[in-house]
């Protein structure tokens, strides 16, 4: 296709703020900017006043008939035509971009005759089958049958785990769903990556660390139990949770420390957040299904070992065996305690570091985008 100089880039929430989506959506549009290229950040978050009804009025009575859904208002039909019509306003706006990009699998621009590219983790149809482990309810089947007909529409979709896009193209019969190879680490960090000083500090360090929204409390709880059977034999042993404020536990252990989230775009948290990664012994979320994948690969970046549960994107990218780390194969507090035990008794810890951090040292976002746009320039 020809060069490419203006890319809009359409985003469900502010592309400027590093909260967005768990950074994506700013790295990204910053990568691109360092490369050379001029970015029109579009927000296309819904109204406010619609969100906030159907989220805390009609989903609460939704999900009361019927469990674990997530038809937020993001999935609505609503939504997804007051979104085409601020696709629409946009395009009108700035009609002179050489490409549409979207953080999302929701939605492209119908009003472009440029090429339109998708990027996310996984369709709809996926999160809830495979997340959620079960089957859609019929208001869910809507809007998925609506993200199909986007997806089939783009020009390109990318996703960032290898499984969700080798699924999504026998799906949709689409071979333009791609994997880049490589996932990306979503890294704010502006001081220089010392080794030598990180491993020092690690192979003193006593402290466990946890990284992870609410959504994760039953792999934080069963961190914070463990850790109470730990604390007799290991006296000087503390406990970080980052993202889960101290007010969702009734009573907490000596040596345990809750931030709640810690905002990496305010300079203080950002330099707490990072202190405590690098200083940290070991990284670890064994909530089953997923967890916490994204702060897991950061913490890998820093040389820190983990202990997570096998769930498949992990398995199926780093293998049945770690060398960095260890799996907890069974939920429960044994399994846990028996796995941290053994990582603080690994004569090689250093080299676990060092593994870690070699496994995804490529995974930068300046990586990330050189690989986007080769194969946005390879479309036909």
């Amino acid at each position: 296709m020809d060069k490419i100089r203006k890319i809009n880039v359409f985003v469900p929430g502010d592309s400027s703020l590093l909260n967005t989506w768990s950074n994506i959506p700013y790295l990204l549009t910053m990568t691109l900017e360092q490369q050379g290229y001029i970015v029109t950040r579009i927000n296309i978050e819904p109204n406010h006043f619609f969100q906030k009804f159907w989220n805390n009025v009609v989903f609460r009575v939704l999900s009361k008939f019927f469990r674990n859904t997530i038809y937020w208002y993001d999935r609505t039909l609503i939504c997804y035509i007051e979104t085409f019509i601020r696709i629409w306003f946009q395009n009108r706006k700035y009609n002179d971009a050489d490409l549409n990009l979207f953080v999302s699998y929701s939605f492209y621009n119908l009003f472009s005759s440029k090429p339109n590219v998708l990027l996310s983790d996984w369709d709809y149809e996926t999160m809830i089958k495979e997340k959620r482990l079960r089957n859609p309810y019929f208001f869910e089947k809507w809007s998925i049958k609506r993200q199909k007909k986007i997806i089939q529409r783009a020009d390109l979709v990318v996703s960032l785990f290898s499984s969700a896009a080798e699924d999504m193209r026998v799906r949709y019969n689409k071979s333009n769903i791609v994997c880049l190879g490589k996932n990306v680490i979503n890294v704010f960090f502006d001081r220089e990556i010392n080794e030598n000083e990180i491993l020092e500090r690690k192979q003193i360090s006593n402290k466990l660390l946890f990284i992870g929204s609410i959504k994760y409390f039953e792999g934080a709880k069963l961190l914070i139990d463990s850790y109470s059977r730990l604390k007799p034999l290991y006296p000087l042993l503390e406990l970080v949770i980052i993202g889960i404020g101290k007010e969702y536990f009734p009573a907490l252990p000596e040596g345990v420390t809750c931030y709640g989230y810690l905002d990496k775009g305010k300079k203080q948290e950002n330099e707490r957040y990072y202190e405590e990664l690098i200083n940290a012994k070991v990284i670890i979320n064994t909530t089953p299904v997923w967890a916490g994948y994204s702060s897991t690969i950061e913490g890998m970046y820093f040389y820190t070992p983990v202990i997570v549960s096998p769930y498949s994107d992990f398995v199926n990218e780093f293998g049945k065996e770690l060398n960095f780390g260890f799996y907890c194969q069974e939920f429960d507090v044994l399994s846990l305690k028996e796995a941290i035990e053994l990582l603080f008794q690994r004569n090689d810890y250093q080299q676990l570091c060092i593994n870690a951090r070699e496994k995804v040292k490529d995974y930068t976002w300046e990586n990330y985008v050189t690989k986007l746009m080769t194969e946005i320039y390879n479309l036909h």
